[in-house]
């Protein structure tokens, strides 16, 4: 995320994307012309104007940035990099895939300009249908070993539990055009553990630099110190995870009203509309109460309608739900809020869980959700796991994601849009999450692009 370094931000200012913006600002927007979009804002900002939309406008600045430099591959490119591997695929078949919201895309200067990592997103999601032109004939994709026999252990046992080792590394990119800063003090968030209720014997086994940790949902490990160009900031910790195993059944609940996290948070999380008119849906003609049938509804339909797909940086979304539910695509945590406010706007408590998938040999960034319902208390569901499932004609994983887990977890964030502790002084490159670290000088702000992460599994322990 690139220009966004100059904006002083308080984390909690971010549901002035709540505010609609001026008419003129849309057509410049949707019309791709984002240079006129920024000058009409400036245009805007001299005048008048409520203090919500003064920073609405502000924050659109960087939006118009952010989107106009993600969206930069064109129909050929796509295209070229498809049929490099699969040759069979033509424009019909690209269309299909397009339509099916498999690549996301902006018109601009009357053409469409697809995200940067559309053709990766394409290649990944539509292998099946892509392998299928080649060959003349479908192949079924291959289940789910490992996933499988978790769920299998999960079953059995009723639970498992894993000791899992992780570091985690930032710096800054030497090619970021920062300007000399050597001394100047830099400020450093690295993904931590979050103490839970499944995730515990959080331990600090080393840091490049002094660190300590937060106490927000939004766990991070916290290092301040002078910069030295070429330093790597890294935190080395372990953890436990015990994940249970929940069979559940409607007849065993318990029904009642809670009064936690059911209400809005916005810019994302609204009982719009539409929002309001699927929730009716889905409670269907009887008025369903039962908060498990509820949940399963939400999940049912989100699994079967929204898929897969890498997305835009979310700070260059208005209203996720919105966009989940209007264009049925969005990667991990666009479903899981999609599912989360579908809950809610049916009286059933839902909330935000995030952080990393952990296998033995990789870790990579995931989002999901848990809902809450007597007498079990709070449970998971994945709708991106469930989704693909459901997709490779797995209903035994399907099934699984609602209502249980996996133990290729780590526990970073439990609540969506949480602060920072301590809080950044510039807009964060992810407001609402954060999976893989930020940075900040005293001066200026770091985007994603002024920075190198990396990750990497230390240890993968299975416990009895």
């Amino acid at each position: 995320m690139n220009g966004m370094e100059m904006i002083e931000f308080r984390e909690d200012e971010i549901s002035c994307l709540a505010c609609e913006l001026p008419e003129a600002l849309k057509f410049l927007k949707y019309s791709g012309d984002f240079e006129a979009e920024i000058r009409a804002a400036d245009a805007y900002l001299e005048k008048d104007i409520p203090a919500v939309l003064r920073r609405r406008l502000e924050l659109e600045k960087v939006i118009a940035r952010v989107t106009d430099g993600d969206y930069c591959v064109s129909y050929g490119e796509l295209k070229r990099r498809i049929t490099e591997k699969y040759p069979a695929c033509g424009d019909a078949e690209l269309g299909k895939i397009i339509d099916a919201g498999y690549a996301d895309f902006i018109m601009k200067d009357g053409g469409m300009l697809f995200l940067h990592s559309a053709p990766s997103n394409v290649l990944n999601c539509c292998e099946a249908y892509l392998s299928s032109l080649q060959s003349g004939e479908e192949r079924a994709p291959a289940p789910n070993a490992m996933r499988r026999e978790n769920e299998r252990i999960m079953r059995e046992k009723g639970y498992r539990a894993v000791r899992i080792t992780v570091e985690e590394k930032l710096s800054v990119d030497p090619d970021a055009g920062i300007g000399n800063r050597t001394g100047e003090k830099i400020r450093v968030w690295l993904p931590y553990p979050a103490e839970c209720e499944w995730q515990s014997g959080i331990t600090m086994l080393g840091s490049s630099h002094p660190a300590t940790v937060g106490r927000s949902a939004q766990r991070t490990a916290y290092i301040e110190t002078p910069y030295v160009p070429g330093d790597v900031y890294s935190v080395t910790f372990a953890y436990t995870l015990r994940v249970p195993y929940f069979r559940l059944d409607p007849a065993a609940v318990t029904v009642a009203r809670p009064n936690f996290h059911t209400g809005e948070q916005w810019p994302h999380i609204r009982f719009t509309p539409a929002v309001l008119a699927l929730a009716a849906e889905l409670r269907g003609k009887g008025n369903e109460r039962n908060p498990l049938i509820l949940a399963r509804r939400a999940y049912d339909w989100v699994t079967r309608n929204v898929v897969y797909s890498y997305m835009r940086e979310y700070i260059a979304i208005d209203n996720i739900v919105e966009y989940a539910l209007l264009n049925r695509r969005g990667d991990c945590g666009v479903q899981a809020l999609l599912f989360i406010t579908l809950c809610r706007a049916m009286g059933v408590p839902a909330r935000w869980q995030s952080g990393s998938h952990v296998k033995p040999d990789s870790i990579g960034s995931h989002d999901w959700a848990q809902f809450y319902v007597a007498p079990w208390g709070w449970l998971w569901a994945d709708p991106s796991f469930g989704g693909g499932a459901l997709r490779d004609g797995d209903e035994l994983l399907w099934n699984h994601y609602f209502g249980n887990l996996d133990v290729f977890r780590q526990i970073n964030c439990t609540e969506f849009q949480a602060a920072f502790d301590p809080p950044k002084k510039y807009l964060r490159c992810d407001p609402y999450d954060d999976q893989s670290g930020e940075a900040e000088f005293v001066s200026r702000g770091l985007g994603f692009g002024d920075l190198r992460k990396s990750r990497r599994v230390i240890g993968f322990e299975e416990l009895i």
